[in-house]
């Protein structure tokens, strides 16, 4: 595959892969005056102006990053030995390394249960993968201190959800009396803020700095492009986003996170954050028809799909194993349930669909760009997200496209 940004890892050094490597020195809460003597510092700025993970070297080779959380860490060498407790932290790896799994040795299981298409691919370039320990899912409390311990990680990755559970839980606690080092990422909660952040930090932790770089680069201008023409629009419609649309009854509606998050940016009016606060709630069939947006876009993929539910097409089909004529057939399933005929969006050509997974993984910036040519068709004509998000993995990414991630059914030419 075209590689054209791929940045070579000259820089990595060769004790990296002579042993294991340990963290030196507990992480500390970064503040304005947190500094670390004897070193250079590389700062990224973020889209919305936030500090992105800075990494620092010092002439023995250490590595001082700081994540999503804004916690510095510092490790004596790169980490060879990486737990990828959300497993579909490797969207983010794959953009990295032509391998997305090097120096990973286990994953979380909402890879398989959530993004089993993408792991398929995964799997096609890394058959040894298949092997691969999978530690359980940290929201489900099944991830046990020894379970990590067993695959002797150098560093666990985790989210900033994954955060909120552990600490609630009190597993954090475990986890720092077993002497495991962990970090944060975030694309979820501030995707606009956080993704450089989380970026920066996976490319410093796997040699890949300048390659992170250059992503971010490329996601900065992007988002910017977009932002700064949706900025000026002053008529926003009202906008629903039902995420996970077929997984269960109707309708959890997205809030002011993740995707929610790019509607408003693409210069539309989520009507979620009003009605329900800030997180991704329940909305009742009757409250939707009550609120009978402008515009409705649902999310789906693979993961919906269950030959045991009465009917197998409530959700839309899309993803890697996606093609024109199953999103065509399952498209309209979300509508079918009761209420949906009295919505006045998809009777106006104003219903769309769009692949769940944009809304915890880099690749987001793409559903930004189809929020905003769908909320704003004239603006905003001359993009073409599909198209795009195709030239995207050319460039970008060590697998071929395949699949269908962007539906409008009013103009099914355009998947």
């Amino acid at each position: 595959m075209k590689r054209s940004h791929r940045i070579g890892t000259l820089a990595v050094s060769l004790a990296t892969v002579c042993g294991l490597v340990a963290c030196t020195g507990a992480e500390t809460a970064s503040t304005a005056g947190n500094e670390t003597s004897d070193i250079s510092t590389e700062v990224s700025t973020g889209a919305s102006g936030a500090a992105a993970s800075t990494q620092t070297r010092s002439a023995e080779g250490a590595v001082t990053v700081t994540d999503a959380a804004g916690r510095t860490l510092q490790f004596d060498e790169l980490p060879e030995r990486i737990v990828l407790a959300e497993g579909r932290a490797a969207y983010a790896t794959a953009l990295l390394q032509d391998n997305p799994l090097n120096n990973v040795v286990a994953y979380g299981q909402d890879l398989e249960k959530a993004a089993g298409a993408f792991r398929e691919k995964l799997f096609e370039m890394q058959p040894e993968a298949k092997d691969m320990p999978e530690i359980g899912m940290i929201h489900k409390g099944d991830v046990t201190v020894e379970n990590l311990l067993a695959q002797k990680p150098d560093v666990v990755i985790m989210t900033l959800d994954q955060k909120k559970s552990v600490e609630e839980s009190g597993f954090i606690s475990d986890l720092d009396a077993a002497g495991i080092t962990y970090a944060f990422i975030d694309f979820r909660q501030k995707p606009l803020e956080n993704t450089t952040v989380s970026m920066q930090l996976l490319g410093d932790l796997l040699g890949q700095s300048e390659r992170a770089q250059k992503y971010n680069e490329f996601y900065q201008a992007k988002v910017k492009e977009i932002t700064d023409r949706a900025a000026k629009i002053v008529d926003k419609p009202d906008v629903l986003l039902w995420t996970a649309a077929g997984f269960s009854d109707c309708c959890a509606v997205a809030g002011d996170v993740h995707l929610g998050t790019l509607i408003t940016a693409a210069g539309g009016h989520n009507l979620g954050p009003e009605v329900l606060g800030p997180e991704t709630k329940t909305l009742t069939p009757e409250k939707l028809v009550e609120l009978n947006p402008d515009k409705l876009i649902v999310t789906g993929g693979e993961w919906a799909r269950d030959p045991n539910k009465a009917d197998t097409f409530r959700h839309v089909e899309l993803g890697y194993q996606s093609n024109p004529d199953l999103v065509l057939e399952t498209c309209e399933g979300p509508l079918q349930q009761p209420g949906m005929e009295l919505l006045d969006a998809p009777k106006e050509g104003n219903y769309f669909a769009i692949y769940h997974q944009f809304y915890d993984n880099p690749f987001n910036v793409f559903a930004l760009e189809a929020f905003a040519k769908w909320l704003h068709p004239e603006e905003f004509a001359d993009l073409d997200p599909a198209q795009d998000f195709k030239d995207f993995h050319k460039e970008w990414l060590p697998f071929d496209y395949s699949g269908v991630f962007f539906v409008d059914p009013a103009h099914p030419e355009a998947m």
